[in-house]
C-alpha cells in the first residue's frame, strides 16, 4: 500500500489496496473485488429486483404471427443492510521519529486495513441481518442467508461427503438455471481435506519436481466447473457454492483512510468503509451441510 502521505493527507482512498490486502484470509472478499464484482450504493437499505428467467414456456410461433406473447418477468424485491467498518490507528509522536520500522503508522494502518477487510469477509459470509432496530448497529446478511430452500443439500452419510454430492453442487445451480460456468464453492478445512481424498487418485497435473502433495482445486462436472476455495471464515459443516455473476459488494462508502485531528503527542487515523452483499438470485446459491 502506498502509504508514504498518510499523515499530510486528510483523506485517501483504499480502494485498490483493501483488493490485494490479505488475500489468504479473505478470499471470497478478493475473488469478489479482483473480478470486478462491486458496484456503488445511494443509501444504506442496498435495494434490488432478483433475477429470474422463465425456461418452461413455449414460444414457438406460426409464421407472420403478431407480437401478442408479451411477457414480463416477476422479479421480487430483495435487500439488504450497509454495514459500517471501521479500524483506528495511534502513534505516539517518539515512536513516529524513532524510525526503527520505518514509517510506523503506516505500517499500522496497513495492518488496521487488513483487519477491516477481515471483518468485511466474516459478514459477507456469515452475517445476520439487523437494520440497527436490535443491537442499534446495522449489519448485513451474509450469502448462508441467501439461500433458496430449493437449494440446501444435507449430506447422506454422518460426518462424510460423497462425490455425487459434489456434482450436486454444480447440478442445482445447472437445474435452477442459474450457473454460467463460473462456479465456486467456498469450504472449510474439515470438507476439503475430505474432498481430496475423494479424488485422490484421480487427478491430472503437471508435475513439478520441487512441488508435492495433492491439492484439489477444480472439478470437472457435467454441470460446469467446481473451483474449491479454502475459507477459515466458512462453517465448518457447510459448503456453499455460488455463481460469480449473481455476487457483488455494494459500497455506500468505499474504503478510504482518514487522518484525525491532533490533539497532543500522537498521530491518530481510521480506515472506513460502508458496504453490503448483493445476491442477484437466491438460486445461484447452494448449501450443502454434512450429515451431523
Amino acid at each position: 500500500m502506498n502509504t508514504t502521505n498518510l499523515t499530510t493527507q486528510e483523506n485517501i482512498s483504499l480502494v485498490k489496496e483493501i483488493a490485494m490486502v490479505a488475500p489468504i484470509d479473505t478470499p471470497l472478499t478478493t475473488l469478489l473485488l479482483a473480478n470486478g464484482k462491486e458496484k456503488p450504493s445511494t443509501a444504506k437499505i442496498h435495494v434490488w429486483r432478483e433475477k429470474t428467467l422463465n425456461l418452461t414456456d413455449d414460444v414457438s410461433v406460426a409464421e407472420g404471427s403478431d407480437a401478442t406473447n408479451f411477457a414480463n418477468g416477476v422479479r421480487a424485491e430483495m435487500n439488504n443492510v450497509m454495514e459500517i467498518f471501521m479500524k483506528s490507528a495511534k502513534v505516539s509522536g517518539t515512536a513516529q521519529a524513532s524510525g526503527a520500522v520505518g514509517d510506523l503508522f503506516s505500517g499500522e494502518i496497513n495492518d488496521r486495513l487488513a483487519e477491516l477487510k477481515v471483518n468485511i469477509e466474516k459478514r459477507l459470509i456469515g452475517g445476520v441481518k439487523d437494520d440497527g432496530s436490535l443491537s442499534g448497529i446495522r449489519k448485513m446478511d451474509g450469502i448462508l442467508k441467501f439461500v433458496d430452500a430449493s437449494n440446501k443439500i444435507v449430506g447422506a452419510t454422518k460426518g462424510v461427503i460423497t462425490e455425487v454430492e459434489v456434482k450436486q453442487l454444480a447440478r442445482k445451480l445447472w437445474e435452477q438455471g442459474a450457473g454460467t460456468g463460473k462456479i465456486y464453492a467456498l469450504v472449510n478445512a474439515d470438507i476439503k481435506e475430505q474432498i481430496d481424498e475423494l479424488y485422490k487418485d484421480r487427478y491430472n497435473y503437471q508435475a513439478k519436481t520441487n512441488e508435492f502433495g495433492l491439492v484439489v482445486q477444480t472439478i470437472d462436472t457435467n454441470y460446469g466447473r467446481l473451483n474449491f476455495v479454502l475459507d477459515r471464515h466458512m462453517p465448518i459443516d457447510k459448503i456453499i457454492a455460488f455463481d460469480l455473476n449473481a455476487l457483488s459488494i455494494a459500497w455506500l462508502r468505499q474504503p478510504v483512510f482518514e487522518l484525525l485531528g491532533k490533539t497532543g503527542d500522537s498521530t491518530q487515523g481510521q480506515v472506513l468503509a460502508e458496504a453490503t452483499l448483493e445476491v442477484l438470485s437466491k438460486k445461484a446459491v447452494v448449501e450443502y451441510t454434512i450429515k451431523a
